[in-house]
């Protein structure tokens, strides 16, 4: 299954057609393609493309489901390091 995250604009590159997204502390460049996009956009980002923009309230809201899910399955909130995974939470790492 694919999924698009919600993440934030912190800077545009190639005349606004690359920019940098923060996903809650994980950064990564997406191309945006023809979506005007500007620092401080929130954004649904898929395989390194911007899909759309978000406003702030369906952004928070995603991020919400996400982070509901996560726990759910008892896993660490969304975009957070997976301390469980390295053994870190525990003390074992």
């Amino acid at each position: 299954m694919c999924v698009a995250y919600p993440g934030t604009v912190i800077a545009t590159k190639d005349e606004g057609k690359t920019v940098t997204v923060d996903f809650s502390g994980s950064v990564v460049d997406a191309r945006t393609g023809f979506l005007p996009v500007k620092e401080g956009d929130h954004v649904l980002v898929h395989a390194g493309y911007v899909l759309q923009v978000l406003t702030e309230s369906d952004a928070r809201a995603m991020e919400e489901v996400f982070s509901d899910i996560a726990e759910i399955e008892g896993q660490n909130p969304l975009y957070q390091e997976d301390l469980a995974v390295s053994g870190a939470a525990d003390g074992t790492a």
